[in-house]
């Protein structure tokens, strides 16, 4: 099993993976063009993964993640592992951040796979986009949503009516 970590940005993403020994195998920009990340993947998956392996990602969650997502499905990613970072870093690149994605998957490995919880970090589950409202993150009908706008916002209007 390899383990890559991703920092993702709208232009490029970067990757580093590592091996089952925590020995990093690569680390490298990606550009976010169509054809260039098929490439990636294919090239990996081919070159890297024998016999059947899989892979496993963690990637930051961001409000553009789901294409990513659909692609590490398509190219034989066992499990993607969305988390929340918690704190900033005064010297924060996105090599840093790949490679500290993947050695925090790398030492945690056994736990994320099983889907029990790391102390310190925030695991956001992955929806699927049939069942996830635009906008609200439920399944809740959109007139219902409007309805309690309309509520929330009469007493105000009711205030300002007075003055």
């Amino acid at each position: 099993m390899l383990y890559l970590g991703i920092d993702q940005h709208a232009r490029q993403i970067t990757i580093s993976l590592r091996d089952e020994n925590g020995d990093v195998l690569q680390a490298r920009q990606v550009s976010t063009q169509p054809e260039k990340m098929n490439a990636f993947f294919q090239r990996l998956t081919r070159e890297r993964l024998r016999n059947g392996e899989s892979f496993v990602a963690v990637l930051e969650v961001c409000g553009f993640n789901d294409w990513l997502i659909r692609m590490l499905r398509d190219y034989r990613c066992h499990k993607v592992i969305l988390i929340q970072p918690d704190d900033r870093k005064n010297l924060k690149t996105d090599r840093r951040d790949a490679a500290a994605l993947s050695e925090l998957l790398w030492v945690n490995r056994e736990r994320l796979l099983q889907g029990k919880p790391v102390r310190g970090l925030r695991q956001i589950a992955i929806t699927n986009r049939k069942r996830k409202h635009p906008r609200l993150g439920s399944n809740r009908p959109r007139f219902i949503y409007q309805h309690d706008v309309r509520r929330m916002s009469q007493p105000r209007k009711i205030c300002r009516r007075g003055r």
